[in-house]
């Protein structure tokens, strides 16, 4: 199953691309989409709104297609998660692309940079086991400690 998720927000692109995709037979999982404030509405899976924890979802999905927020990216990739995300370049403040870059970097999801190809990346995501996202240990009390030994 794929659990499609654009968050509190809305991208209608994405959920209108793999809805065509769906129809088109390029995708065959099953497709579970929460869609948000998105005026489209989707013909070829199931969908609702919101619902206040996606852990449930999370844990029944083969893999997670989201929008890059920073919620729903953290959640998924400190699980280990199979996640495929397509930044929402609708957002104004471009902010997504630093955290999902950094993340794909470290082996942590798939960062489909083009709509065009998701399917191709979700079946990649299939195809890959993704390990958990720990963070660095904080370093900050050593420069602290080493400031007021000066």
């Amino acid at each position: 199953m794929i659990f499609l998720t654009v968050g509190t927000a809305s991208y209608d692109p994405l959920i209108q691309k793999v809805d065509q995709l769906v129809a088109e037979g390029e995708i065959t999982d099953t497709v579970i989409a929460q869609i948000g404030r998105g005026t489209y509405i989707p013909t070829h899976f199931k969908y609702f709104r919101f619902m206040r924890n996606l852990s449930k979802a999370y844990s029944l999905a083969d893999v997670i297609v989201s929008t890059g927020g920073a919620g729903t990216t953290m959640e998924c990739v400190t699980q280990g998660l199979r996640l495929v995300v397509v930044e929402n370049t609708s957002l104004a403040e471009g902010h997504q692309a630093q955290l999902i870059g950094e993340m794909a970097r470290r082996g942590h999801l798939i960062w489909c940079k083009d709509l065009d190809t998701i399917h191709i990346s979700i079946t990649q995501a299939l195809r890959q086991e993704f390990k958990p996202f720990v963070s660095d240990p904080p370093i900050i009390h050593k420069h602290i400690l080493k400031l007021l030994s000066e």
